[in-house]
């Protein structure tokens, strides 16, 4: 081969790898990318249930339910209705393997997720607080920056 074909191997080799090592860093920064939940029950004070689902809106974050409402999916669906009335846009859904995934044994709860670890805050405290208080506190790597990226979007 003469030397023009081989720097043409050559770079042709070096922009695979180059694309590789890209590749594996998107993946790796999409595979550790932060996860957030609400977890609320119909059975918390309703001021601090509408702040929590309001505040969740303003984050975008969503919230999750453990069961239907007295066991119905009418008195449910009339409860989310109402809600819906203080808190639009709200994103309320129910699934109660969410609460078991996180031993969730106690409402409000705030939960931060990487894909391998997770932390939980529980109680009256803002969203926004609680967040803060996982970026200083957690475990699950939470950073202020990546935080910071979570309230513009």
């Amino acid at each position: 081969l003469g030397i023009a074909a081989w720097d043409l191997i050559m770079w042709s080799n070096t922009m695979r790898l180059i694309v590789g090592l890209f590749m594996q860093l998107f993946l790796s920064l999409t595979c550790f990318a932060h996860t957030f939940s609400v977890y609320v029950s119909f059975s918390m004070p309703k001021q601090l249930l509408i702040e929590t689902l309001q505040e969740s809106v303003q984050l975008n974050i969503p919230v999750y339910l453990n069961g239907l409402h007295q066991d119905s999916m009418a008195k449910t669906v009339r409860k989310i209705m109402s809600l819906s009335q203080s808190v639009p846009n709200l994103n309320l859904q129910i699934d109660p393997t969410a609460f078991e995934r996180y031993a969730i044994t106690s409402v409000p709860a705030l939960v931060v997720d990487n894909g391998h670890v997770f932390d939980v805050i529980y109680g009256n405290l803002s969203l926004k607080k609680g967040l803060e208080r996982i970026v200083d506190q957690g475990v699950s790597g939470l950073s202020l920056e990546q935080l910071r990226g979570h309230y513009e979007r």
